[in-house]
C-alpha cells in the first residue's frame, strides 16, 4: 500500500503525526558536568536535547564560568553557546529547517563573534554553524580543530564532515568517537535498529541527520549492517557531496542538480534499494508520495509495485519501539496506522483489536491520542 493509496483521513493522520528531526527540539541547558571541563551546556538534538522547550533566541544559556578556562575567556564561550541555542531554537520553530532570516541572524552573531575574538576556536565555530551545509563551513571546522582538537563541540560535527567526504574508515572513527564522547542518547540507538530493520539488503537509506543517521552509524560502526548506505539529507545540497554519492552507488547519467532531484533519479539511476527515513518529515514525503511504500521506520522509493503487508507486519513485531527516542518516537504511529487500515480493510477483527489496543497505548505515551481520533486512526 502506498501513501498514494490511503483514504485522505489516513494521509491527513500521517502528516499531523509526521516529525521531522534533521535536528529536533533542544531542551533548556543544563549546566555542565563537573567531570569534564569543557562539556558544552548546550545539549543538541543527538544528545536528547528535545525533552523540554527550546529556550527563546534572546534568552542565553546558564554557565559555571569557573569550567571555562580555555585562554580566550568565558564571554566567547557564552557568545557561541548562545548561537548553538538560539539555532536550535529556530531548527525547533521550522521542523528541521532554517529560514533565510535565521540564516542573516546567525551569520550576524558569528560575524560579531569572530569581530570580538578573531581566528579563535569559537569564532571559527561560530562561522561553521553559520555557514553549513556550504563547503566554507568544513574549512572553519578544520580552523577550529587546529586549535582546540579535545573540544566536544567537535565530536558530532568531524562526523558530519567525514559523512561529507565519504570515507569510510573516517566514518567508522569519528562515529565511535561519537559515542565514546558525544553522550547519544540511548533511545535513539533502539530507533535506529528498528530503521535499520525497515530497510531491506544493500539498500540506500535517506536519513535526516543528527536523530536518525548518527546512530545509524555508529551501530554500523559497531558492525551492524554495513550494507546500507546512509545519506545524510541536510549535505545533499552540497554538490561536491552529491557527486561523491552518485560516484559510489555508480549511478548512471549526469549528477542531479541539487538535492530534490538526486532523491528522485535515485530508484531508476542505481540498482540498489532506496529508502527514506521517516524522519525526513512530510514535506519530503509529499514530493515523493505516490511513489513511497512505508516499511517501518522507513519508506521505499520505487515506482513498481512493492508492498508487502506481510513484511511490514514481520518488521513491526520485531521492532522495539521505544517512545524514548524524542520525535522519532512519534514516527512509530505511521505503520501501526497502516496495518491498522489494512486490517480493517480484509475485516480481520481480531488483529485489528489488538492492534488498536497496542497503538491507543502508543498514542498515549507519545501524547498524540486527539490527534489521531481527529484524524479517523482511533475511533474515540
Amino acid at each position: 500500500m502506498t501513501l498514494a493509496r490511503m483514504h485522505r483521513p489516513t494521509l491527513a493522520a500521517l502528516l499531523v503525526c509526521w516529525v521531522s528531526i534533521g535536528i529536533a527540539q533542544t531542551e533548556a541547558p543544563s549546566a555542565p558536568r563537573k567531570e569534564d571541563q569543557q562539556q558544552s551546556s548546550v545539549r543538541d538534538a543527538y544528545q536528547g536535547g528535545w525533552t523540554t522547550a527550546a529556550a527563546a533566541e534572546e534568552d542565553r544559556p546558564q554557565l559555571d564560568l569557573e569550567l571555562f578556562n580555555n585562554g580566550i575567556g568565558t564571554e566567547a564561550t557564552l557568545q557561541l553557546e548562545g548561537l548553538r541555542a538560539s539555532r536550535n531554537s529556530a531548527l525547533n520553530r521550522n521542523q528541521g529547517e532554517l529560514t533565510p532570516t535565521d540564516r542573516a541572524v546567525m551569520l550576524q552573531q558569528a560575524e560579531g563573534l569572530n569581530r570580538s575574538f578573531p581566528n579563535s576556536f569559537e569564532g571559527h565555530m561560530a562561522s561553521y554553524y553559520a555557514q553549513f551545509p556550504a563547503p566554507t563551513a568544513y574549512q572553519h571546522l578544520e580552523l577550529a580543530a587546529e586549535l582546540q582538537p579535545e573540544r566536544l563541540e567537535l565530536v558530532a560535527p568531524l562526523l558530519t564532515k567525514a559523512v561529507r567526504e565519504d570515507d569510510r574508515s573516517l566514518i567508522k572513527t569519528a562515529a565511535s568517537s561519537l559515542k565514546a564522547r558525544g553522550e547519544v542518547a540511548p533511545a535513539l540507538f533502539v530507533a535506529a535498529n528498528d530503521i535499520l530493520l525497515s530497510v531491506e539488503r544493500d539498500g540506500i537509506l535517506i536519513a535526516a541527520g543528527e536523530m536518525d543517521a548518527f546512530p545509524t552509524l555508529v551501530l554500523q560502526a559497531e558492525g551492524k549492517r554495513p550494507d546500507v548506505l546512509v545519506v545524510d539529507h541536510r549535505l545533499l545540497d552540497d554538490p561536491v557531496y552529491r557527486s561523491r554519492i552518485w560516484r559510489r552507488i555508480s549511478a548512471r547519467g549526469a549528477v542531479p542538480r541539487d538535492g530534490t532531484s538526486f532523491i528522485s533519479a535515485l530508484p531508476t539511476s542505481c540498482d540498489r534499494p532506496v529508502f527514506l527515513s521517516l524522519a525526513v518529515g512530510r514535506e519530503i514525503a509529499a514530493a515523493h508520495a505516490s511513489q513511497l511504500h512505508v516499511t517501518g521506520l522507513a519508506m521505499r522509493l520505487t515506482s513498481k509495485p512493492c508492498c508487502d503487508i506481510g513484511k511490514l507486519e514481520s518488521t513491526w513485531k520485531a521492532m522495539r519501539k521505544t517512545i524514548d527516542a524524542g520525535p522519532i518516537g512519534r514516527n512509530y504511529i505511521i505503520p501501526a496506522s497502516i496495518l491498522l487500515k489494512h486490517y480493517r480493510a480484509i475485516g480481520d477483527e481480531k488483529r485489528s483489536a489488538e492492534l488498536e489496543h497496542e497503538l491507543r497505548a502508543l498514542a498515549q505515551r507519545l501524547g498524540v491520542t486527539r490527534e489521531l481520533i481527529s484524524n479517523g486512526i482511533l475511533q474515540h
